[in-house]
């Protein structure tokens, strides 16, 4: 079976076809360094046998973290512990790579201390709270914080890296009608919507060179009437 042959994605060989993909763990310390803990998790994932291991969605940027344990990519004091995180899980002849992530409006004012941040201010069903749209100049930065991250993982010894552009977070918020009621250039039609997603890309090429993967999660379907479908 092809399943447990090697594959190799750009320059990355993989030892077979099975993938672990990111779950949260809450295993993080409270600034969203690596622990000791989480380093054993994923050591004993790698353990498994699989090919790659996608570490969970860390947060880029302030505004969008999540939970409160969650692992950070905010800035370079984070890379020592990424790269204990790394290394343990390659010792296993395992690739790794980790989630960039945005909660965007899925994310709670008592957690970033602040309000959550969106396309637009369409209010969120899920922590029953309304978000206000970004400006153009925070769009700018949170494209930055994005390809920081990505620069951050690469330092850090990983792989890859994964963009979660899906699941109702901040990047899927742009991409869908239901959540986009923007009017400029990031708003209206299909371009406009997948503008902040590309540039994203764009920018994380940037910083990570032209051989390093990159990852992207999307969902098929908003599940909701009027939202994304294939």
């Amino acid at each position: 079976m092809k399943l447990f042959e090697p594959v190799t994605i750009g320059n990355m060989v993989l030892r077979n076809r099975l993938v672990m993909p990111p779950m949260g763990t809450n295993f993080a310390a409270e600034d969203g360094s690596v622990t000791q803990r989480i380093i054993d998790y994923y050591r004993e994932r790698a353990r498994g046998g699989v090919g790659l291991v996608i570490v969970e969605g860390a947060y880029v940027h302030p505004l969008g973290k999540g939970s409160i344990l969650q692992l950070s990519l905010i800035d370079d004091n984070k890379i020592p512990g990424l790269s204990r995180l790394a290394e343990a899980i390659k010792a296993e002849g395992v690739k790794a790579a980790i989630q960039l992530f945005h909660c965007g409006r899925q994310g709670s004012s008592m957690i970033i201390g602040a309000q959550p941040v969106s396309a637009s201010d369409v209010p969120c069903m899920l922590v029953r709270e309304t978000p206000r749209p970004m400006t153009l100049e925070e769009i700018e930065e949170t494209i930055e914080a994005f390809g920081e991250a990505a620069r951050r993982i690469k330092a850090a010894g990983f792989d890859a890296v994964e963009i979660h552009a899906a699941h109702g977070y901040l990047i899927n918020q742009f991409l869908s009608p239901l959540t986009n009621l923007r009017r400029d250039k990031y708003g209206g039609n299909f371009e406009g919507r997948t503008r902040f997603l590309v540039e994203i890309i764009e920018r994380i090429r940037q910083k990570v060179g032209e051989d390093f993967p990159i990852i992207c999660r999307m969902n098929g379907s908003d599940f909701f009437e009027g939202g994304i479908t294939l």
